[in-house]
């Protein structure tokens, strides 16, 4: 009787059942297949499944990380290896499965009594306990390559393992004299062997080690140490950070990248995520809506978008700026939609090279307390808002290199005055906050939200900019924020604006300057234009319709 396991397993994986089997060990917990998740200490639903449009589903919490299959979430819920955990299976869905006891043909058993006795001058003459491991790592090895999964468990005290350790590392590079060269290609195999990854993390801008106990690269360098030594391979630690950090750069891995996509699969199409993380932000009844809006969904774009900036070409268009008074909770809310990678309470200098490297190691950046920010070099922050690469040396690297910008800003600010840069204010998407509703906040499912930011910005049904249109509704809604200078005041108080336009008459501007008792009529147009006054020269001599002067200085 033949036996192929990879057909059962691949019957089971094939089949949309994974609902079923949840169901099986925690009754009537999955809700619009999502769940609080019964692997950690989940205090909000982040467990979610989803069907697989090839056939079969998978599960995958965003809280814990865990993810799989039907086979997959047997396994973690029962403690079971994979042979049992394939039983239990087709038990739970009622399906039929028989694995034969018996399959050996003369040759195979011919080859097991060879094995045998290599076992037993193992165990027995050489009492070598290494022999008797790769003995058994062996034996699964081979039942692995023969489609006889069954056999791996018939060993004794052997538990079956999905992904076993090699019987023996075929290093590519040796000496004439069969030695280990001390090269980061041999490196590279021996983790692999070990299901040790290294990579590159492109937005902590970190070599990350995943395989060992700590996540520590100080002490992953000294268990990879160990494990060098362990097999003959004897590298320095200093060797072992240089070899990991080549490794790990010809491996890039982007975690911000993942968790968008995984949540633009689960996404339901069902709620008005964006719309709702809107109205929770309440402004003062004259403030624009539609333009709140706008600012809401085009930074959340640039913010999904930047982490797609491989080729360092791209730049986040806006910084999205609450502001209002203290205690509102404006930290809280951003904390709240960022789920990873967010870094608080920065008071960004763009002169300091520390601490532009503490913000782009981010996913996104809040620049706390933004009128302190804005009082270093205005020239040098805009141009920093706008990179699309950033320059730095890594630890350990030899030279600084160039790495592509995947950074957005957010920023908070209690000051109503704080914008003072004419040319560089549209820069700041300013929303005036009077209260956050955070009980509203707190029903807004958040991978829902960004499956739906990933939904807006693939179907580039908003453009990551603003239009001419949005920019002059921006502009004219940021010149609430900026201070006024000792002529706006006086034109301001100056005249009666609100008398009707009828009523408006010429006058010079000398006149006007002379009322105000000014040196000159230098920046004098564009204020008495931004408050309606018509500039015409009458006799060549300049002036303005405008209201009569009400107060003389």
């Amino acid at each position: 009787m033949s036996f192929n396991s990879k057909k059962y397993v691949d019957d089971i994986r094939s089949l949309n059942e994974l609902v079923t089997v949840i169901n099986y060990y925690y009754p009537n917990q999955l809700k619009n297949k999502k769940m609080i998740c019964p692997f950690h200490n989940d205090k909000n639903p982040s467990f979610y499944v989803k069907e697989n449009s090839s056939g079969g589903s998978f599960y995958k919490c965003f809280g814990c990380g865990e993810s799989g299959d039907i086979i997959t979430f047997i396994r973690k819920s029962e403690n079971l290896n994979f042979i049992p955990a394939l039983k239990r299976a087709y038990e739970i869905l009622g399906k039929n499965l028989q694995l034969p006891t018996n399959t050996r043909s003369s040759k195979y058993n011919k080859q097991e009594n060879k094995n045998n006795a290599a076992f037993y001058r193992a165990k027995n003459i050489t009492n070598n306990k290494e022999a008797t491991i790769n003995y058994y790592n062996y034996k699964i090895k081979e039942a692995r390559s023969k489609g006889l999964d069954y056999l791996a468990a018939d060993y004794e005290n052997m538990k079956f393992k999905e992904e076993s350790t090699n019987y023996e590392i075929d290093f590519p590079f040796m000496d004439k004299e069969n030695n280990l060269l001390k090269v980061w290609e041999n490196l590279a195999c021996l983790l692999a062997a070990n299901k040790i990854e290294v990579y590159y993390n492109e937005i902590s801008k970190t070599i990350e080690v995943d395989g060992l106990f700590s996540s520590n690269l100080n002490d992953c360098v000294i268990d990879i140490h160990s494990l060098c030594y362990k097999y003959g391979f004897k590298l320095t630690s200093k060797q072992i950070v240089e070899f990991i950090t080549k490794i790990g750069m010809e491996n890039y891995q982007n975690p911000v990248r993942k968790y968008l996509e995984d949540c633009e699969k689960i996404y339901d199409n069902k709620n008005n995520n964006v719309q709702k993380l809107c109205d929770c932000l309440i402004t003062k009844k004259n403030f624009n809506q539609k333009l709140k809006r706008i600012l809401i969904i085009k930074w959340l774009i640039n913010t999904a978008r930047i982490v797609y900036n491989n080729e360092g070409n791209m730049n986040v268009e806006g910084v999205l700026t609450l502001q209002g008074g203290q205690g509102l909770g404006k930290t809280r809310f951003i904390k709240k939609i960022i789920p990873l990678y967010i870094k608080t309470g920065l008071d960004l200098d763009p002169s300091d090279k520390d601490k532009i490297n503490q913000c782009i190691k981010y996913w996104v950046c809040e620049l706390g307390e933004l009128d302190s920010t804005l009082k270093k070099d205005l020239a040098k922050l805009k141009a920093f808002l706008t990179e699309q690469e950033d320059e730095f040396r890594r630890p350990y690297a030899a030279f600084p290199s160039k790495y592509p910008r995947m950074t957005s800003f957010y920023a908070t600010v209690n000051q109503g005055d704080f914008l003072k840069d004419e040319t560089g204010n549209r820069r700041y998407w300013v929303i005036p906050v009077e209260k956050i509703d955070f009980e509203k906040l707190e029903e807004i499912d958040v991978n829902q939200l960004w499956g739906q930011v990933m939904h807006l910005l693939c179907s580039n049904k908003y453009a990551h900019y603003l239009t001419s249109d949005e920019m002059e509704m921006l502009n004219e809604s940021n010149d609430e924020f900026t201070p006024m200078n000792h002529v706006q005041v006086m034109v301001e108080d100056g005249f009666n604006w609100k008398s009707p336009r009828e009523d408006w008459s010429w006058t010079s501007s000398s006149e006007i300057a002379r009322y105000f008792y000014l040196k000159s009529t230098k920046g004098l147009k564009s204020v008495m234009e931004f408050y309606g006054a018509t500039f015409t020269k009458r006799g060549g001599i300049r002036g303005y319709i405008c209201p009569k002067l009400i107060r003389i200085y």
